[in-house]
């Protein structure tokens, strides 16, 4: 484990598994801000996963999704495991100090890396993906889930701008449809709207959302009580696309209807059917031999006296 800190944020990271962020700590509350499954999880396994093995070594918090992001999938005869074998593979670790440490991780004729750094109440991090041997595609998503610290007694999800539609998990739609409607108002798959900017933890609840044409790559999760949380900056050229998994005691399976969590995730693409798809739909990003691309993210620990909603 690393574990990097400033004084008012603690970050803990674990190189074995995806690189992932186990914990995102408001060193001036105490708060630990991401999320928790309801399930003990198991020993981490690199390669390309079907979704049951992936979620039994899932522990929360903050995952790299890449080179794929989704359903599993077959792109050219290359098996793509879901949500991308950088997300559970080992990271070598190239630099790690009190403050900051830098990953690296290859597969799929892809080389990422991963430099994290705190400063004050902020975690920046910046990606770079390169391909240096042949052209290779990819998707990529920043799979950040919160907890309790945050959903509980209601939590506020402020986004600027930005058009939203539910997704299913197997059928997209792969395009964001037409009649999707103006954030908190979502167009859900029944044709229903909802509005989706505040849920209070006592409703049950179960949607898988993706919200697009955003003004900026900006969202803030605050704890409708006490207004703490955290806010999330990204860049949009790489990350158009914002996924929300709002999971609230009906998801079955492992997490046997005992989930409270709610995951925020930046995204290349604005469905999670997989990279076979997002090619299918001229979704994906490729790079040619020796080309690359890189985006900056910033997390920060909102206190009670931020600004209020966007």
């Amino acid at each position: 484990m690393i574990v990097i800190r400033s004084a008012e944020l603690l970050v803990r990271i674990d190189p074995r598994h995806g690189g992932e962020i186990l914990d995102f700590v408001d060193l001036r509350t105490g708060r630990q801000l991401l999320g928790r499954p309801p399930f003990s999880s198991g020993e981490p396994l690199a390669g390309d996963l079907d979704e049951e093995t992936w979620t039994a070594a899932y522990r929360g918090g903050w995952q790299l999704l890449v080179p794929n992001a989704g359903n599993p999938c077959t792109v050219a005869g290359d098996r793509h495991g879901f949500h991308g074998r950088g997300s559970n593979d080992p990271w070598r670790v190239l630099t790690a100090n009190e403050t900051s440490a830098t990953l690296s991780w290859s597969g799929h004729g892809l080389e990422v890396e991963r430099r994290l750094s705190v400063e004050e109440a902020a975690l920046a991090v910046t990606t770079e993906i390169r391909a240096p041997n042949e052209p290779a595609p990819f998707l990529t998503v920043e799979h950040v889930s919160l907890g309790l610290e945050v959903l509980d007694p209601e939590v506020s999800i402020d986004v600027p701008g930005g058009v939203a539609f539910e997704l299913s998990e197997s059928d997209g739609p792969p395009e964001p449809p037409a009649g999707a409607t103006a954030w908190p108002e979502v167009l859900l798959l029944d044709g229903a709207t909802e509005r989706a900017g505040r849920w209070p933890l006592e409703r049950e609840r179960s949607r898988l959302l993706c919200v697009t044409d955003l003004r900026e790559g900006r969202v803030a999760i605050r704890n409708g009580a006490r207004r703490g949380g955290i806010e999330l900056s990204w860049d949009l050229e790489i990350l158009p696309h914002m996924w929300i998994w709002h999971e609230l005691r009906r998801y079955g399976g492992p997490w046997r209807g005992q989930a409270e969590i709610l995951v925020v995730e930046p995204a290349s693409v604005p469905h999670t059917l997989g990279l076979a798809t997002a090619i299918e739909h001229d979704q994906a990003r490729w790079l040619e031999p020796g080309e690359s691309c890189s985006y900056r993210l910033v997390a920060r620990a909102l206190g009670t006296t931020d600004g209020d909603a966007m």
